[in-house]
């Protein structure tokens, strides 16, 4: 198998030497034939200037166009330089085609325009590409390992931020006075109020370290975290799912987050609960909940910041957040 690739590798490289000698050749010939160059003459200078400055705009335009979409290194760079000698054609042709009819009031016919390309690619595009796609690479490589540290680091904040709210006093005292509520008036749900209680705790203590987690073992969790939070709130804050399809992988603790949020920001009663609906539309899942805010609430808006970051840098994905007047709807892709 390594055989057969090494020999892939030397038949492609034999093809593209074969290729550049080729044009090369032509290159020269086209000039032989139809013109001349001389070192000595400024305007050969401005129209060779002119020229490498088309081949730099085509070559960047080419790797923000690629950039675009998800490639690897090895792809993003081919289908650049491929895109790249397009615009430069086009870009040089047009050039060509105005400079001589503006300058000298020459016509240009087909070939000359084709020996036109040919040597502005030969020499001027593919030295000129080649450094501006090595100099882009590597600057987005590097924006990209500094923007992960950044991320790790966030990452590290916001797990600690999530276990200390997890397991901070409040939240299990809250908890243990609903529990010690249920022992005297309603002892027949005190069971199944532990075993929630005791459930959300063991999964946050065992996935949120871990990157992804399927849908189906979120859901199961966001299930026992309902049941706390409607038995502490009496009612008044009601989480519907109408999640069918368990399909897919998530970040651990990003529907809670979603949950817990709306129950952040708005208030509600028994009278008049809040209901957070669950849905799935394809591969995203969205979590949507009436407004019904709370006035001067201060929020660093931590939990967002992250889940948006770390959905974009590690997935190339986006978690949309959208306010109207009425509701807030939160869209999370689902990774596959």
């Amino acid at each position: 198998m390594k055989t057969k690739s090494s020999l892939k590798n030397i038949f492609f490289t034999i093809l593209v030497v074969i290729g550049v000698n080729t044009t090369q050749i032509y290159t020269l010939y086209q000039t032989r034939k139809f013109g001349s160059i001389n070192f000595f003459a400024i305007e050969d200078h401005v129209f060779g200037l002119l020229t490498c400055l088309l081949a730099l705009i085509s070559s960047y335009l080419s790797w923000q166009i690629i950039s675009r979409k998800q490639f690897k290194n090895t792809q993003k760079i081919i289908l650049s330089f491929a895109l790249s000698l397009l615009i430069f054609a086009v870009f040089t042709s047009l050039f060509f085609i105005s400079y001589r009819y503006l300058v000298h009031g020459l016509p240009t016919s087909t070939w000359l325009l084709i020996g036109n390309i040919a040597f502005g690619i030969t020499t001027y595009h593919l030295y000129t590409c080649g450094f501006t796609l090595i100099y882009l690479y590597f600057n987005d490589s590097k924006k990209l390992e500094l923007d992960i540290e950044r991320l790790e680091r966030e990452k590290e904040i916001f797990k600690s931020k999530m276990l200390q709210k997890n397991l901070e006093p409040h939240f299990l005292f809250n908890n243990l006075s609903v529990l010690s509520s249920l022992s005297h008036k309603n002892p027949e749900d005190l069971e199944n109020f532990i075993d929630d209680f005791s459930g959300v705790y063991r999964y946050f203590l065992d996935h949120y370290e871990q990157e992804i987690v399927p849908l189906s073992e979120e859901l199961e969790f966001t299930k026992r975290y309902r049941n706390l939070i409607e038995k502490r709130f009496n009612n008044a804050y009601k989480v519907v799912s109408s999640i069918n399809d368990t399909t897919g992988f998530i970040l651990p603790c990003t529907l809670q987050l979603g949950i817990e949020n709306a129950i952040k920001h708005n208030k509600a009663s028994e009278e008049n609960p809040l209901i957070i609906e669950l849905y799935r539309n394809e591969n995203t899942i969205f979590i949507k909940n009436k407004l019904n805010a709370i006035q001067q609430l201060n929020s660093s808006k931590l939990g967002n910041q992250y889940l948006k970051k770390h959905y974009k840098l590690m997935f190339n994905l986006d978690v949309i957040f959208t306010k109207t007047e009425n509701e807030y709807c939160v869209a999370i892709p689902l990774i596959y």
